[in-house]
């Protein structure tokens, strides 16, 4: 059985080793790419990251021409496509990172992201084995890292969500949710699941937090920043991004049909999370969130790996009863959900849908 297989030592650090061989040697490219002179502004997200940190505390932090001044001074050339597009708060707690050069701020940048995978794999409050096998497994962190996003960051907040609200601290849970608006895309409507299930203190933490950041953002950028983060957020350099990495309904829905299924998966998630438990609500949510994102790419594939430690922590048992119904559907569903998760594991889905750029 898989889940005696994954409880011993010793085969859960032959999982983890293998995983980690085969992911980097699929993504032997994007490693070289990162260790080469010619890659150190092009198409990395922490170029914008970087640039929007050395303007924290001025009203320019949303102009395009004052990113890519930043951006020359920093490294002698500028990317058109890479504009901050974070709440001035996270260009505030990324300053120190910006008074270092760009080339020591970046392998610093890359180390912190590794540092906050490992951190979120111990905090997990289910199974640690699982959560490291799953993680090893990564393609998606692997271009993370690479491509120099700060999705990693979400993965870390949403352990330490799911683990301060296992140790009895619902407010302090909250205040880590909160942190993941840097993403907000993939969890517009999570504040459902948390009515839904009456998570009180966790919305007032998660309120609490989230006015900390308004408020920071505010020091950080003036009072006006929210017209100009809109702004920059439906700029053509953002929005007129490739669909066809796209791992959702906008990558692969035909002309014409993208917004009714759009439509369709949404009704279908709220209508899911009010008949599903907590947990698996969080599941229903984060799929189905994430297949509506227009912003989401392979990196942002990090975000769902909760979801899939989750299920498959599902398959373990207690005293030898299955987790999940017994029934012949609940049964059913389980099962491909299992299958699904399994193949989101590996890496041949996700680098299937890079070849398609």
């Amino acid at each position: 059985m898989l889940t005696t297989v994954w409880r011993r030592s010793s085969t859960t650090w032959a999982l983890c080793l293998g995983g980690l061989f085969f992911v980097c040697f699929l993504g032997f490219g994007l490693i070289t790419r990162f260790f080469t002179t010619t890659f150190v502004g092009n198409e990395t997200d922490f170029f914008a990251f970087y640039a929007g940190a050395r303007l924290a505390g001025t009203p320019n932090l949303y102009s395009q021409h004052a990113i890519w001044a930043a951006q020359t001074a920093a490294t002698g050339h500028y990317s058109p496509g890479l504009l901050f597009i974070r709440l001035p708060c996270f260009a505030l707690f990324l300053w120190p990172l910006a008074q270092l050069p760009y080339e020591a701020a970046r392998y610093l940048w890359a180390a912190l992201q590794c540092g906050l995978i490992a951190a979120a794999v111990w905090l997990w409050p289910g199974s640690r084995k699982i959560a490291a096998i799953v993680t090893c497994w990564s393609f998606p962190i692997l271009t993370c890292l690479a491509f120099g996003t700060d999705t990693a960051m979400i993965f870390f907040w949403l352990a330490c969500w799911r683990r301060l609200e296992s140790k009895g601290y619902p407010i302090w849970a909250g205040l880590a949710l909160a942190l993941c608006i840097a993403k907000f895309h993939f969890f517009l409507l999570l504040p459902w699941l948390l009515i839904r299930h009456r998570r009180w203190l966790i919305l007032q933490g998660l309120s609490l937090g989230l006015i900390i950041l308004g408020l920071l953002s505010s020091l950080t950028a003036g009072w006006a920043w929210p017209l100009a983060y809109l702004h920059v957020l439906t700029s053509p350099a953002i929005t007129n991004q490739s669909r066809l990495v796209m791992p959702n309904i906008h990558g692969f829905a035909q002309p014409g049909w993208e917004f009714p299924l759009v439509l369709l998966t949404l009704i279908l998630t709220i209508w899911a999370v009010h008949k599903c438990t907590y947990t698996d609500g969080f599941i229903v949510v984060s799929l189905g969130s994430f297949l509506c994102s227009y912003h989401a790419y392979v990196h942002d594939g990090v975000i769902l790996l909760p979801v899939l430690i989750l299920i498959l922590e599902k398959i373990s048992y207690t005293a030898g009863v299955p987790l999940y119904n017994t029934s012949r559907r609940s049964r059913f569903v389980f099962e491909m959900a299992v299958c699904l998760a399994v193949l989101l594991v590996t890496p041949f889905p996700w680098v299937a849908l890079m070849l398609r750029h």
